[in-house]
C-alpha cells in the first residue's frame, strides 16, 4: 500500500493519523523493513432493516514487514466510533476486532479481518454483540494518492458477501433486538478508506 505524495492539486480534507496503536515488532525483525500502517474508513452498511446506514469512522492500525525472509504482519488495534441505529431503540453498533486479519493483498481480495458488532444501549450489557463474522474486502472505486497530502491515499473497499449473524450475550432482550433489526441477515458493507503509513 505504499504510495508516494501528491503535489500542485487542491487538498481535500483527510481525517488525522494517530500512530500510537503502531503495534511492537516481533523477536528478531529488522526495523529498517517494517512499517507502521493507518487506515481510517468511513462508509455504509446495509443489513437487516436498514439500507445504506452510516457507520461513523474507524481507525485499524497494524504493521507489516518482512520476518526471516517471508512477509509479515502484526495487528494494533482496531478504535471505532459507536455508529446510533435508526429508529426509536437507543442502540448504537460499534465494530470490534475478532482475532483474525490478513491485509496483505492479492489478486482475490485486498485484505480480509474477522469482527464482532458490539450493541450499545442503557439497557444492554458489555457482552452484547453478534457472533464474530470474517470480512473479505474488494478494491471498490478509484484509488491513489491525495492531493496536497504528500504520503496519504485513499481507495475504496466493499464486501458484499457479509453476514451479520444473530446477536449473543444480550440477555433476555437477544430475541427482541434480533427481531428490530432483522438479523441474521445478508449484508453489504462499503468504505472509504484514507491510509498513511511511517517506519520504525
Amino acid at each position: 500500500m505504499l504510495v508516494a505524495g501528491a503535489t500542485g492539486a487542491a487538498a481535500e480534507p483527510v481525517p488525522e493519523f494517530d500512530f500510537a496503536d503502531c503495534p511492537a515488532l516481533p523477536a528478531g525483525a529488522d526495523p529498517a523493513l517494517w512499517r507502521c500502517e493507518v487506515l481510517v474508513s468511513t462508509g455504509t452498511l446495509t443489513f437487516g432493516r436498514f439500507h445504506e446506514m452510516p457507520v461513523r469512522t474507524m481507525r485499524t492500525t497494524f504493521a507489516e514487514g518482512t520476518l526471516d525472509g517471508r512477509h509479515a504482519q502484526v495487528f494494533g488495534a482496531l478504535r471505532a466510533e459507536p455508529t446510533p441505529l435508526p429508529g426509536p431503540l437507543p442502540v448504537a453498533l460499534r465494530p470490534r476486532y475478532a482475532g483474525h486479519f490478513d491485509f496483505h493483498e492479492n489478486e482475490q481480495r485486498k485484505g480480509e479481518i474477522d469482527l464482532a458488532f458490539a450493541l450499545e444501549g442503557p439497557m444492554l450489557p458489555r457482552t452484547c454483540a453478534s457472533t464474530p463474522v470474517h470480512s473479505v474486502v474488494q478494491e471498490h472505486g478509484p484509488a491513489g494518492p491525495v492531493p496536497g497530502h504528500p504520503g496519504v491515499a485513499k481507495f475504496g473497499l466493499v464486501d458484499r458477501q457479509l453476514t451479520v449473524p444473530a446477536t449473543t450475550g444480550c440477555g433476555p432482550l437477544g430475541r427482541l433486538l434480533d427481531r428490530y433489526l432483522g438479523l441474521p441477515s445478508p449484508a453489504v458493507h462499503l468504505q472509504t478508506v484514507y491510509v498513511k503509513m511511517r517506519g520504525y
